[in-house]
């Protein structure tokens, strides 16, 4: 189900045509439709929840970072010798270990990873010249508002595949037209439960206006949750019973 015929839908079922404009636009529709995705997104840890995010790592590049990250589980390297798992560190211990600063470190081959801590204070900081220690802050403000990574140690002495294994929000939707072409973004929701993001989406509303009929529809929306997490638990029983014989 394309997006724009979801976003339709949501007007149509809320009875919130104003959400939309006559040539099915968004008018306010995709502000709910982005929240019941977030809110359904957070029910999940397995699954379709779970992502890989591939990035070529530098020479020297100690810093990997992308949005929508909700958790890290797991981090890779990889070049054409194999493929290794990172030992995860917190970042203090890594700050200990290689204590005379992250950018001075002497490359080779990466063994640890700690989930990066990117925020300065004050959160307008513009320069760290002349200061020590802080080189894996992101002082770019629309970065390190919304940005997670991680940092590795020691920095690597050649190109790496790195992969952060973890758990990832969907996509924003949104759809717009330019003469008579639709520009549509997808999500694991609108392609295979374009329904049950549908009901997100207006028991996100309702609950935001104090409507008493949130609660019906947060009832019903439970319903759907309850089976796809049964889904997801019946397929991670299948795959250990199997590895175990």
């Amino acid at each position: 189900m394309e997006y724009k015929d979801i976003r339709y839908k949501f007007a149509e079922i809320s009875g919130r045509y104003d959400l939309v404009t006559a040539t099915q636009e968004d008018n306010g529709a995709d502000f709910f439709l982005n929240l019941g995705q977030k809110y359904l997104d957070r029910f999940f840890d397995d699954g379709k929840a779970i992502a890989r995010y591939p990035v070529a790592l530098a020479a020297g590049e100690y810093i990997a970072k992308t949005v929508g990250i909700r958790a890290i589980k797991e981090v890779w390297i990889a070049n054409s010798e194999g493929k290794r798992e990172l030992e995860k560190c917190t970042l203090q211990e890594i700050q200990s270990e290689y204590s005379e600063g992250l950018a001075y470190v002497a490359q080779g081959t990466p063994g640890y990873y700690a989930p990066a801590l990117f925020r300065p204070y004050p959160d307008t900081l513009a320069t760290i010249t002349g200061l020590y220690g802080v080189d894996d802050l992101v002082l770019a403000a629309t970065e390190h508002y919304t940005y997670n990574g991680v940092v590795i140690m020691p920095p690597p002495d050649t190109v790496y595949t790195l992969e952060i294994v973890g758990l990832f929000y969907s996509p924003t939707l949104s759809a717009t037209l330019s003469g008579a072409v639709w520009t549509q973004t997808k999500s694991y929701w609108t392609e295979v439960h374009p329904e049950t993001l549908i009901k997100a989406a207006i028991y996100q509303m309702k609950a935001m206006y104090h409507d008493s009929s949130s609660a019906d529809y947060k009832a019903i929306l439970a319903e759907d949750v309850t089976g796809l997490i049964a889904d997801d638990t019946e397929q991670m029983l299948t795959s250990y019973l199997q590895m175990n014989g």
